[in-house]
């Protein structure tokens, strides 16, 4: 299962208020949490390669998904911060992707089972 997701880049903003935006897509595979990736500026244009990134689940602290009214947030926190530093917009191993209200069940589906899947390794420890 593959669900996009998007986030702005922070830090990006300069004095005009030009910021960009990352959009991707998130599954899972081979006890991997896979991430594929574009950045854009605000006007719609990549400024990016297609990029690709993976981690392990075992290297994952906790995957929490937020469902709100207006927005949906998957918050994903590694277990070092250098873990998710390939992922731009990542802080102190920590990243927060918004998921589109249409794939709201889709994303709880997928972040309860990989949830269990980190408790099983968690417990074989």
């Amino acid at each position: 299962m593959s669900i996009p997701y998007s986030y702005f880049l922070k830090d990006s903003a300069d004095e005009k208020g030009n910021g960009k935006e990352v959009k991707g897509i998130i599954s899972y595979a081979n006890n991997e949490l896979l991430f594929e990736f574009k950045v854009y500026n605000l006007q719609g244009s990549s400024t990016s390669n297609l990029n690709k990134f993976s981690i392990d689940i075992d290297q994952l602290k906790e995957v929490n998904f937020k469902k709100g009214f207006f927005r949906n947030n998957l918050i994903i926190e590694a277990n070092k911060k250098a873990f998710l530093d390939p992922l731009p917009g990542s802080n102190q191993g920590r990243i927060k992707l918004i998921i589109e209200r249409a794939y709201k069940n889709e994303m709880s589906d997928f972040s309860e089972r990989l949830n269990l899947i980190m408790e099983k390794g968690k417990v074989g420890e």
